[in-house]
């Protein structure tokens, strides 16, 4: 079964020609330019990515991710998140970041390294571009500018009790893929090598 992808953008040419792009690689694919529209999607159609922009009319697309990832409860199969834009705002970067987005991307990137990172988020990982993603990192060198999502610090106070990816995924619900996207995650904001990285990094840190 090919995998569901929606692209919402208000830029119908960019939109219409990604879309070709995609579907010559066998993803079913729907564009739309308006959110509720999206959301409605999401609802009831097992959509598996959003590639969405930032800049939109109606509604931008930190608020919209906001609202896909406060009505989560309600989506059956609550999708992957790409940002594909053209801002490159660090403060921006950092609201998408503690929503649990999964790719942030320029629009000039090329078709090649965006079929790499659609792999790549469907296998649970993550991917920012380097520019904005070094960056973000020089910004944070001070831990408490960090933003944690509520999910990543249940699952990082699990992990500093010992449990298994398996024992993790059973106690907060959630799949053995999403809990290693989360440890991924994790691993990326604190910069740390390896889960023993993480563990000094919350001791020194006090973050539990």
């Amino acid at each position: 079964m090919s995998l569901k992808i929606l692209i919402l953008d208000d830029h119908k040419v960019f939109s219409e020609s990604l879309k070709l792009v995609l579907e010559t690689h066998d993803f079913e694919v729907m564009n739309v330019t308006n959110p509720k529209m999206a959301l409605s999607l999401i609802k009831t159609q097992n959509i598996d990515i959003l590639i969405s922009d930032i800049e939109m009319p109606e509604m931008n697309g930190v608020d919209f991710i906001k609202l896909i990832k406060e009505d989560s409860p309600n989506i059956e199969h609550e999708p992957k998140i790409i940002v594909l834009t053209t801002y490159k705002k660090i403060n921006l970067f950092k609201k998408l970041i503690a929503l649990g987005i999964d790719a942030y991307l320029s629009k000039n990137v090329t078709h090649i390294e965006l079929l790499s990172v659609i792999n790549k988020v469907i296998s649970g990982e993550k991917y920012y571009e380097a520019s904005i993603y070094n960056e973000y990192l020089k910004s944070n060198k001070n831990s408490s500018d960090i933003e944690f999502t509520v999910r990543e610090l249940d699952v990082l106070k699990l992990i500093m009790e010992e449990k298994t990816t398996a024992e993790i995924a059973e106690e907060l619900g959630i799949s053995n893929y999403t809990v290693e996207g989360h440890r991924k995650n994790l691993l990326q904001k604190t910069n740390s090598k390896n889960v023993v990285g993480l563990i000094k990094y919350t001791l020194v840190n006090n973050l539990i």
